[in-house]
């Protein structure tokens, strides 16, 4: 059941960061409490998310496209 739990709040929270231009932490704390070990999951499975001080006790979390990935190259 909490591997369940687990999947379903990423899946929650990686649509969140598709769909969104960017979110706060104060957004993914409504999705689960534990959103740093959900952002650290997909971070370990890949995806490239970043993470900016906005003020004081809020974050923003954006989701890099795979298309700037490629510009690098």
């Amino acid at each position: 059941m909490e591997t369940m739990k687990k999947t379903n709040q990423t899946s929650r929270i990686l649509r969140e960061l598709r769909d969104k231009r960017f979110v706060t932490n104060i957004d993914l704390n409504k999705i689960c409490y534990r959103y740093g070990a959900r952002i650290h999951e997909l971070r370990k499975e890949g995806w490239n998310i970043q993470r900016e001080y906005e003020r004081p006790g809020v974050y923003r979390y954006w989701l890099v496209p795979e298309r700037d990935y490629a510009d690098t190259y």
